[in-house]
């Protein structure tokens, strides 16, 4: 019994499992459109929050794009952003990571992630929030390619206990070119020291129950 619970706690110390954190429509497969067609129509985009200086600036669209995900894809330029406000809060000690994929159609074009926490989501603006994070790359490729954006908490802060909330944005550069995301996707991963103390509370709580014995 004492090895067993000894081999629990050292494989607590050794695997860091992995957190899937539910993002809302995070392929952008709804609504179900076909092949071509967009949705920009003044009305939010599902699950997300979006702003639009212009009726087509930001939408869904089922495009051919190399490397999408499933049908459709996230589009936006002309400094446009869309979020999500997730239920999940941030916790200490953790490592947070962003995936995602970005694509552009015509010319050269800038996109950015960013990870917030707490404030107040808007028509795609976070009021009264914390930026933690961005990442900004600018393509001139068409594939819609993979990128990541990382952020670990540190054990105590005014970010913990508040809500996430991932943003994106789609800045044109030159052309009349459209920002492209898709499969976005959120994962939390406890520190090294979160398992260690995992592991040692299970080897305190094995002596207990020996002594007892």
């Amino acid at each position: 019994m004492r090895l067993f619970i000894a081999c629990i706690a050292l494989g607590a110390v050794a695997v860091s499992h992995a957190q899937a954190i539910s993002i809302t429509n995070h392929s952008f497969e709804d609504p179900t459109l076909g092949s071509g067609s967009f949705f920009y129509s003044p009305t939010q985009m599902p699950g997300w929050s979006s702003t639009a200086t212009g009726g087509a600036d930001r939408g869904i669209w089922n495009t051919t794009a190399t490397g999408k995900d499933g049908n459709n894809i996230a589009f936006a330029y002309r400094n446009n952003a869309f979020a999500q406000q997730l239920s999940d809060v941030f916790v200490a000690n953790r490592t947070y990571t962003l995936d995602y994929l970005q694509g552009r159609t015509g010319g050269t074009t800038r996109g950015t992630a960013e990870l917030w926490a707490g404030g107040t989501l808007t028509n795609g603006v976070v009021s009264g929030g914390t930026l933690l994070a961005s990442n900004t790359v600018q393509m001139s490729s068409g594939t819609m390619d993979p990128f990541s954006l990382v952020y670990s908490t540190p054990g105590s802060g005014s970010m913990i206990g508040q809500p996430i909330t991932v943003r994106f944005t789609g800045t044109t550069v030159s052309g009349e070119s459209y920002v492209s995301f898709d499969n976005v996707r959120l994962n939390a991963v406890p520190e090294p020291m979160t398992m260690v103390a995992m592991g040692a509370g299970l080897l305190a709580l094995a002596r207990r129950r020996r002594a007892r014995a």
